[in-house]
């Protein structure tokens, strides 16, 4: 696995952000957790105006990754889901790799061929 960093691209800006926010929150500014899910909520309105659907693969992770900061907001496990959304973020912000996406390129309605079992 190498270093992907990308700082021409605003899509690795909205990431590096949200993983900036998701720090300062675990770190103990409450109000990160609002800022991360605000970063969240533009970043996926960002790309569904960019690529002008809403199904739109990219769209679709924003999407899962939103909803996965919600729960978040409740105290009781706040910090913990926290942590491991710090995981999957510092993933798309330094390597370029998102568990999110892998998942959902296997979801019935992204395969354009069925799964091959070897």
């Amino acid at each position: 696995m190498t270093f992907k960093i990308d700082p021409k691209s605003l899509d690795w800006w909205f990431w590096a952000v949200t993983l900036v926010l998701v720090v300062a929150a675990l770190a103990g500014w409450p109000t990160g957790f609002y800022g991360v899910v605000a970063v969240s909520v533009l970043n996926l309105a960002w790309k569904a105006v960019q690529k002008s659907s809403l199904t739109a693969f990219a769209v679709q992770t924003r999407f899962v990754y939103l909803l996965l900061t919600l729960p978040g907001l409740w105290p009781a496990i706040g910090f913990w889901w926290f942590l491991a959304l710090l995981v999957g973020t510092a993933m798309v912000v330094f390597f370029d790799r998102c568990t999110i996406a892998r998942i959902l390129r296997h979801a019935p309605w992204n395969r354009d061929r069925p799964l091959q079992v070897n």
